[in-house]
């Protein structure tokens, strides 16, 4: 059963207190009504409430005192405020003093209960991020690794995290891209705010954009209430874009323009709205190639990527599969029950294992392996036979070249090898080669290679 949500509320007038009261108990809310400011704070002082309604202009004390109190008191306590003497000046400054929102008298019942719904949502998400914050007590350290590329990773997560600049994430699947920007999140001065990830490559063009935009009541047929959008409940906070490659060109378009505005209007809105939000994106391609074909925006791309980080694949960092897997054990073996160690002989088998795949590959095969295993010790029979007899090693093996050949004829020998050994990435070749990007395609150019 869900909890009742509590509102209290302060007016020095009865009949706005009667109104307020038959507006909102109808939906369900408890409502506790005041005429003195002095007897809700005393109340507050007793015990929390989810949101504070509050008149602005009262004799004794005002609303700006009660919202100072109120904050004081419960910083996650919602205010909003109530008042005939709307001016730009008093909204403003009731929202500078911590206030959610600012209705003007007389208001509408039903926009009312809309901002009441907005404040519960704003309220919820807080609260759900700030216990997986919690939980995960610093997500860096989830992230595992010490490798040299992992600690480039870890000083770039700290460099960026404090500030607002776009990020985006380069790395294949399975890599812990949602875990790092979590990371970036949970260390920055956005913490207490939501953080919100969304998959683009999971939704098509018409759900995303209501996803992130939100809509108005009858914007399409089935819109009988108003949506808020992800941009707007994580307003203060972050926003996730997984797989921003894959969004439609007509998406594209309309996030180009947030990022360039930081406004929007909800789907048959006509109110522009303005959030503070700051935006990670992940891609498991290459979006300069996608730019190069024709696939994704040149003006996009580069607005995304302000701050890159890319964080390496598994196979490229095998100094940290050990660690990894006493990771995943310690936690499997605790949440199955088990004490469950490994042997040398499984162990080299996972090391030596290409996992294309990356961290979430290694970390399914950690769980199967406890939950099958007869006994306390992990061993090749454990292992699924791809793992065992799998003797690749690393990609980007020694290569020697004849004497014979001309330095023309290693070049590109030796630049065919390292995109075999990238698996055809040329982004990851150019870094592997030490050239730059372009460089790179102007070789294969005229090496009559293809682009």
């Amino acid at each position: 059963m869900e909890r009742q949500i509590r509102i209290l509320a302060i007016d020095d007038e009865e009949t706005m207190l009667r109104i307020l009261k038959r507006s909102l108990e109808p939906e369900g809310y408890s409502v506790e009504t005041y005429l003195r400011p002095g007897d809700a704070l005393k109340r507050l002082e007793n015990g929390s409430v989810d949101i504070v309604i509050t008149d602005l202009m009262m004799p004794d004390t005002d609303g700006f005192e009660v919202i100072e109190r109120v904050k004081t008191l419960d910083k996650d306590t919602l205010v909003i405020v109530i008042t005939a003497y709307s001016s730009v000046e008093s909204a403003v400054r009731a929202i500078k003093a911590g206030a959610y929102d600012f209705i003007p008298k007389p208001f509408d019942p039903e926009h009312l209960l809309i901002v009441v719904k907005r404040a519960i949502e704003t309220k919820n998400l807080r609260l759900e991020n700030i216990g997986l914050k919690k939980r995960l007590d610093g997500t860096s350290k989830e992230i595992i690794g010490t490798s040299q590329a992992m600690r480039h990773v870890f000083s770039m997560i700290e460099k960026v995290k404090n500030t607002d600049g776009t990020v985006l994430l380069i790395g294949e699947s399975g890599v812990g891209k949602e875990l790092v920007a979590r990371a970036i999140h949970s260390g920055s001065k956005r913490a207490e705010y939501p953080f919100i990830p969304i998959n683009c490559g999971a939704l098509p063009d018409d759900l995303l954009e209501s996803e992130l935009f939100g809509y108005e009541k009858g914007a399409f047929t089935g819109a009988v209430n108003r949506k808020t959008g992800l941009f707007e409940a994580a307003d203060k906070g972050t926003v996730f874009l997984d797989e921003v490659s894959s969004i439609s060109p007509m998406m594209q378009v309309k996030l180009l323009r947030f990022l360039q505005e930081r406004t929007f209007m909800r789907l048959g809105g006509k109110e522009l709205i303005t959030v503070d939000v700051r935006i990670i994106a992940a891609t498991n391609e290459d979006l300069r190639e996608s730019v190069e074909k024709g696939l994704f925006r040149k003006d996009l791309y580069y607005r995304l990527n302000v701050i890159p980080i890319e964080i390496p694949p598994l196979r490229e960092r095998r100094d940290d599969i050990p660690l990894l897997i006493r990771h995943f054990i310690k936690r499997f073996s605790y949440s199955s029950g088990k004490n469950i160690t490994i042997s040398k002989e499984a162990e080299g088998c996972l090391i030596k294992y290409r996992w294309d795949g990356n961290v979430r590959e290694l970390e399914n095969v950690i769980e199967r392996a406890i939950t099958v295993t007869d006994d306390n010790i992990i061993g090749t029979d454990d292992l699924p036979p791809e793992v065992v007899n799998d003797r690749e090693g690393p990609d980007l093996k020694a290569t020697f070249y004849p004497e014979s050949l001309t330095l023309s004829e290693v070049e590109r020998l030796h630049i065919q090898h390292v995109l075999k050994a990238s698996n055809g990435n040329k982004s990851r070749a150019a870094r592997i080669l030490g050239i730059d990007y372009s460089t790179l395609l102007r070789k294969l150019k005229s090496m009559g290679l293809e682009v």
